[in-house]
């Protein structure tokens, strides 16, 4: 775990704790009442702890923090009935007991991509990366959000007349749909390693690339791999590195995977626009689209727009990569704000 980073001010009271709770990431950070900056701040490495409350316990300890009034945990899980337990990790997550243990008054779960979509109307313009001439609207129209990470998020804003309602999906599970002969072969390669269920999330997340890559490789016959991409591929990051390799479009599988990424990426995001009818826009978060839309920006949208007699209605829909990392941190203070009222 880093160290919590302070300010020099004294904090205030209340004070809130908030996080942003990933299979590979947790960040967490005190805030007062009404400051914009934290009062302490660490990001940890969820798998090297054992629990939450454990990873959580430390946090405070070492920011020599007392306990907050509320604490926002946006997880990367469905919430049930105030408990979550993680898709792509060990932990098992409740309100009341983490409020009990911790010594705070009031804990709140909430969906990571529920945070994700309200931190997303309060990212500064200079966050964002415009795919299409418009971005989307802040009012007046629903809007949907989708961020591959780890695994594959979805939520979306509900514009009720008066203000935008984010409301979370495990639409990521859905049964992935091949549009090419292509991806049926994708989807008869990957009923080889799920053969329970191949939903979009095995293809368009970290583990997406992998499995993208794999699949390429297999089709590829017996063409060794050059001994530095074998050695890039054998780092800690495996993923990461083939992003990198097929970006840079040095090493024919990683291009052909981060390609096919890019257009089921946009398939996706196209059909979560149309089952929201999401007029005011797409936001696509997470490190891996600021890394691969941008440079494969044609290719996501020929693939989100592809929707034959839609076409034309999802090209006039904006899409902004939203680049800030603390996007859902963004979405959980404000939840933690609303809380105290």
């Amino acid at each position: 775990m880093s160290k919590p980073k302070k300010s020099l001010r004294a904090a205030a009271d209340p004070t809130f704790l908030v996080g942003d709770v990933g299979g590979t990431n947790t960040r967490l950070a005190i805030y007062s009442a009404a400051g914009r900056s934290p009062l302490a701040e660490a990001v940890l490495a969820s798998r090297e702890h054992a629990t939450f409350e454990g990873a959580a316990k430390q946090f405070l300890e070492e920011a020599s923090a007392a306990p907050p009034s509320i604490a926002v945990f946006a997880i990367a899980a469905p919430i049930v009935k105030g408990t979550a337990t993680f898709t792509n990790l060990s932990w098992h997550l409740d309100e009341r007991a983490l409020a009990r243990r911790l010594g705070i008054g009031k804990v709140l779960l909430i969906n990571d991509l529920t945070a994700s979509a309200r931190g997303c109307l309060l990212t500064p313009p200079a966050s964002l990366i415009p795919l299409t001439e418009a971005r989307p609207a802040r009012r007046g129209q629903n809007i949907a959000v989708i961020a591959a990470g780890t695994g594959l998020g979805q939520a979306r804003l509900i514009w009720t007349g008066s203000e935008h309602t984010a409301l979370p999906t495990e639409g990521g599970h859905r049964d992935f749909a091949p549009r090419n002969p292509l991806e049926i072969e994708v989807l008869q390669f990957l009923f080889g390693r799920y053969p329970d269920h191949v939903s979009y999330e095995r293809l368009v997340s970290g583990m997406g690339i992998g499995n993208l890559y794999d699949f390429f490789v297999a089709g590829g016959g017996d063409v060794a791999v050059p001994p530095a991409v074998a050695a890039r591929l054998a780092g800690e990051d495996r993923n990461a590195a083939i992003t990198e390799l097929g970006l840079a479009r040095a090493h024919l599988p990683a291009e052909q995977a981060v390609d096919l990424f890019a257009s089921i990426y946009g398939a996706e995001a196209g059909n979560l626009a149309l089952g929201e009818l999401a007029l005011g826009g797409v936001y696509v978060t997470g490190t891996i689209a600021h890394h691969i839309l941008p440079a494969r920006r044609e290719i996501f949208l020929e693939a989100f727009r592809a929707k034959g007699r839609f076409r034309e209605l999802l090209s006039r829909i904006p899409i902004a990569v939203v680049t800030d990392p603390l996007v859902n941190r963004r979405g959980a203070l404000a939840v933690a704000r609303e809380t105290l009222g």
